[in-house]
């Protein structure tokens, strides 16, 4: 099955061969995949110091880039082309003034990423930045990066998010739909998922772990230097979590073989809030925006199919208690869900929430039994846009409705008429909507009567969908 680890145990055999003889081949297949990745690093660091050469200019391959912010803090991401020690300034941009500064060495192997977290900024400002290495100043390419912070926790104000799947810029480069976000100017976007195309086939992969890392690495680092997201990046910060296509195989799950591999490469190309929770790694992650909440789930690395005795999982125990805990403790207004795929609708033999209705079922029954209101699902994977609405049981009175906006696709295929007719959904709300398209999540009124609409619009920045929900649609009560 594509995706499938078949064999692990000659792949690893592989790995083994493949790493420097300073680890010992019989004992490389039980180290884990962040070890490994260490122990690259230390070797090509020690090759770099006795190998001599001469000094020269640094350069910036990809970035900079805005990561994840707080009304006092932000991340800025940079790729360059070579290890070095760098620092990176923080200016606020009314008074010119320096506000913080970060030294790192960058270490190999290759990418060479800076991840610079920033601190002692203020809420509600706009801040620049330079970049030396070795004290000598590295031009960053335009257009100029502005870090615009948070308002302070609690301030209401209106404010947008902006969100989409599938990023396949290699086979479709047009810019239009990327200008379109850009000039609506989000506070921030949000990536639910393939935010590049891996190949549909195990084949297709190198077959040794850190040539597949260095793959992937690879298909994240030629996605970053599209031209068309140059604008976003600098901007607003851009979250992400990912789905089947940057992932892994098509329908890859937890028996991904390259699944270490493949969450090392999205730690490095993707500046979150976190990564997991303790020991249980993954891409799902939240942040606050106001009266906000935005919580990004993992559908990949838990990902077990049903089988005989097993209704199959798509979150994981693990995820599912962090976010039921997250959600306990959260006083937003609104709760956005956010996962590849789509969450509320029951399609017949496509990926969904709904193939693992067990899971899905019991988390609906425990949000409403334990009066957790304002959750908005936003989705994307199918190839198409469109707004699934689940009915409140008349019987319970503890139940309000469900929304799921899916927004796909940013920039891939979309999917041929005859094949969308099969993707039968009792719950849409208008037509589905098959021209590329972004979500917009627009947030206003006065307090204690918010509000929040959602929109797709495609890439001419026309509106095909929309829908205003308040802040008593989402709740019981």
């Amino acid at each position: 099955m594509p995706g499938c680890g078949t064999n692990r145990g000659s792949r690893l055999r592989m790995a083994a061969a493949e790493v420097p003889m300073a680890i010992p081949p019989a004992a490389a297949h039980k180290i884990p995949a962040r070890l490994r990745q260490a122990l690259y690093g230390v070797l090509v660091a020690a090759s770099l110091l006795t190998g001599g050469g001469t000094a020269r200019a640094v350069r910036v391959l990809a970035g900079p880039m805005v990561g994840a912010v707080t009304s006092t803090s932000a991340r800025v991401w940079i790729a360059l082309d070579t290890s070095d020690v760098v620092r990176v300034r923080c200016f606020d941009i009314n008074t010119n003034r320096e506000v913080c500064s970060i030294g790192t060495a960058v270490h190999g192997p290759p990418p060479f990423i800076v991840n610079a977290p920033l601190g002692g900024l203020q809420p509600d400002r706009d801040y620049r930045i330079t970049l030396t290495a070795n004290g000598a100043p590295v031009p960053l390419p335009p257009p100029a990066l502005i870090i615009h912070t948070y308002p302070a926790p609690r301030i209401l104000d209106n404010f947008t998010l902006a969100f989409g799947s599938g990023s396949d810029t290699v086979r479709y480069p047009d810019v239009s739909i990327w200008r379109q976000i850009a000039r609506l100017q989000p506070r921030a976007f949000i990536f639910a998922g393939d935010t590049m195309f891996l190949p549909k086939k195990l084949s297709a992969f190198p077959y040794t772990y850190y040539a597949a890392l260095r793959f992937i690495e690879q298909h994240y680092a030629q996605a970053r230097r599209y031209r068309g997201w140059q604008r976003l990046l600098r901007i607003c910060p851009l979250y992400a979590t990912w789905d089947n296509r940057d992932f892994g195989t098509l329908h890859a799950g937890a028996s991904f073989v390259f699944r270490d591999e493949s969450l090392l490469a999205f730690e490095k190309y993707w500046p979150n809030p976190g990564y997991g929770y303790r020991a249980t790694l993954g891409t799902f992650c939240r942040f606050r925006l106001g009266d906000v909440e935005v919580f990004l789930l993992d559908d990949r690395t838990f990902r077990r199919p049903p089988a005989p005795g097993h209704p199959g999982t798509m979150l994981g125990a693990a995820q599912l208690a962090w976010l039921k805990r997250r959600l306990l403790q959260s006083r937003a207004d609104f709760n956005l869900i956010v996962d590849g795929d789509p969450m509320l609708a029951k399609y017949h033999h496509h990926e969904c929430w709904a193939n693992f209705g067990a899971e899905r079922e019991k988390f609906l029954q425990w949000l409403f039994t334990h009066d957790v209101s304002g959750v908005v699902f936003l989705s994307g994977h199918n190839g198409f846009g469109e707004l699934t609405r689940r009915p409140a049981d008349p019987r319970a009175l503890d139940q309000y409705p469900l929304y799921d906006l899916t927004s796909s696709s940013l920039a891939a295929a979309p999917l041929a008429p005859d094949r969308l007719a099969r993707w039968r959904n009792a719950w849409r709300i208008g037509a589905p909507v098959r021209a590329h398209n972004f979500g917009v999540i627009a947030v206003g009124g006065p307090a204690g009567n918010r509000h929040l609409t959602m929109r797709l619009v495609d890439a001419h920045g026309q509106t095909r969908l929309s829908k205003t929900l308040s802040v008593s649609m989402l709740s019981a009560n």
